[in-house]
């Protein structure tokens, strides 16, 4: 690890020696590290043990992965959302099916043309649906899971549950449904471990095994990773001193943290983008990841911090121009398992640091709850305004979200993404781009429990083609609205800047 920390080095050195008292506590699990209560804390610091815990699974889930491929299944459909999605995709997009082996499709939105894009896609016949959460009630699961039951049962009539396969808390609904209706394979998550901690756990393990990768290269190096770490060794890339770094800017009113990663981990950057928000946003305090923008000196202000993995262009010029960078080293997709671990202690050093909880998510659930009683009272989205008024209101430290319920990589999302580097050139602004409802179980937490100053854009997507959700007096489209007005709701309730805009009025931003 390089660093060129112009303005925070100090405080980054004294960070990194408070962060080294921690170790040992952190090693014997001890809560108080991060808060007195032991609540949603004590209870979810399981993801210390995945990769040991992760071995036992190895046999069980080949076992899995030779059942699907002895069966000719060709394809796979993981539907969940947050942590039971994100690294998923990072797997099928970085490697991609082993030969023989089917090929994953995730799916975490609720947006009709997306869902109906992809169940016209896939072979039924062929397709082994895997429905993916940890409390098991996720709605975006249940209507996904739902409506490709559906399809599954008319492929095959009477045997969609072989078709199946879950990954859940034991306990869960979800669990329940699949003992009842014979999937598959339920595979167990440890309850000890939250969402978006548990890349290491079922969630991230049995979708890699069955795209027929080799566990234990994901498991061995985060193992040693965690080993080293908590025995207090200071090695290259450490993450108790990533950890130390990003929360010293943080304190030093350097909260956005711009990530240049590698085009060889597509999906990388959204999973980091989570874990990292979503663990420290909250209490007005966070750390706001930045996506998918160039490393431009000229433009970037002194809220910055760059954190660099591989090679980037443009990082001595950042660091000429008095940016704090940090360089991390990349071998290769096949560091993934120990970028993970870096990642998820490195934050959770972060929040104890910061003195909030990562483990927690206590604004996220607002937004649910908006999209409930929107749902129960007919309720609709409010009418689109012009977005002036909101960026008016931008100052200084302040950031612009663009958070579309659109088709995931569709035509309103490179919409959106456009916008975005319009923006950036106009303001000089961070300007983040989530798609919905995706981003309400990552960035949505910092958006309403992080520090103020960000303005937010709600776009929706026109739905010409709809798609019901079987058993239910709702569809994809009306969940999707649903969602964005209850987006627009949570944010106005936090006292935050807010204005639907209509998708086609980003070409004029």
């Amino acid at each position: 690890m390089e660093e060129s920390l112009a303005g925070v080095a100090r405080a980054a050195d004294e960070a990194t020696e408070a962060a080294r008292a921690l170790i040992p506590r952190i090693r014997e699990r001890d809560h108080t590290v991060w808060r007195p209560d032991p609540a949603e804390v004590a209870d979810r610091l399981g993801w210390l043990d995945a990769p040991r815990q992760g071995r036992q699974q190895v046999g069980d889930l080949r076992s899995l992965a030779a059942e699907v491929v002895g069966d000719g299944m060709t394809d796979v459909a993981l539907v969940g959302m947050g942590g039971s999605s994100l690294f998923p995709e990072v797997l099928a997009r970085t490697f991609g099916p082993a030969p023989g082996h089917p090929r994953l499709h995730v799916l975490d939105t609720t947006d009709p043309r997306a869902v109906l894009d992809l169940e016209a896609r896939l072979p039924w016949t062929a397709t082994l649906l895997v429905a993916a959460s940890k409390s098991g009630t996720t709605v975006e699961m249940r209507c996904l899971a739902a409506r490709f039951r559906q399809r599954l049962e008319e492929a095959d009539p009477g045997h969609a549950g072989r078709r199946m396969a879950a990954i859940t808390d034991p306990g869960t609904p979800l669990a329940e449904q699949g003992e009842r209706e014979a999937f598959r394979r339920v595979v167990p998550a440890p309850p000890d471990v939250g969402g978006r901690f548990s890349a290491l756990t079922s969630f991230g393990l049995a979708p890699a095994a069955l795209l027929g990768l080799e566990l234990e290269e994901l498991l061995e190096p985060a193992q040693r990773v965690f080993e080293r770490a908590l025995a207090g060794e200071a090695t290259p890339g450490d993450p108790v001193r990533l950890g130390a770094v990003v929360a010293a800017a943080a304190r030093a009113g350097r909260d956005k943290l711009t990530l240049l990663l590698p085009d060889d981990a597509p999906g990388l950057g959204a999973w980091i983008e989570q874990l990292v928000a979503e663990s420290t946003g909250k209490q007005g305090v966070g750390i706001l990841p930045v996506l998918d923008e160039p490393a431009d000196a000229d433009r970037f202000g002194d809220d910055r911090l760059v954190v660099a993995v591989g090679e980037q262009p443009g990082l001595d010029e950042l660091a000429d121009a008095g940016h704090p960078v940090v360089r991390l080293d990349w071998e290769g997709p096949g560091q993934l398992g120990a970028e993970v671990a870096r990642w998820e202690l490195a934050t959770a050093v972060a929040g104890a640091l910061l003195e909030v909880n990562p483990f927690d998510q206590p604004d996220v659930e607002a937004a649910k709850s908006a999209t409930k009683q929107i749902l129960s009272a007919g309720g609709d989205l409010p009418p689109v305004a012009s977005p002036e008024p909101a960026l008016a209101e931008l100052g200084p430290g302040g950031y612009v979200a663009l958070l579309g319920f659109v088709t995931p990589q569709g035509e309103d999302h490179e919409r959106l993404q456009r916008a975005a580097a319009r923006l950036r050139e106009r303001t000089s602004a961070p300007v983040t781009v989530g798609v919905g409802p995706r981003y309400l179980h990552s960035t949505g937490q910092l958006h309403k429990g992080g520090p103020a100053g960000g303005v937010f854009l709600v776009s929706a997507g026109e739905d010409p083609d709809d798609a019901e959700v079987p058993g239910e007096q709702l569809t994809f489209s009306r969940l999707k609205r649903a969602q964005a007005a209850g987006d627009l709701e949570a944010l106005a309730a936090a006292g935050r800047v807010t204005a639907h805009v209509a998708v086609e009025a980003l070409s004029d931003l």
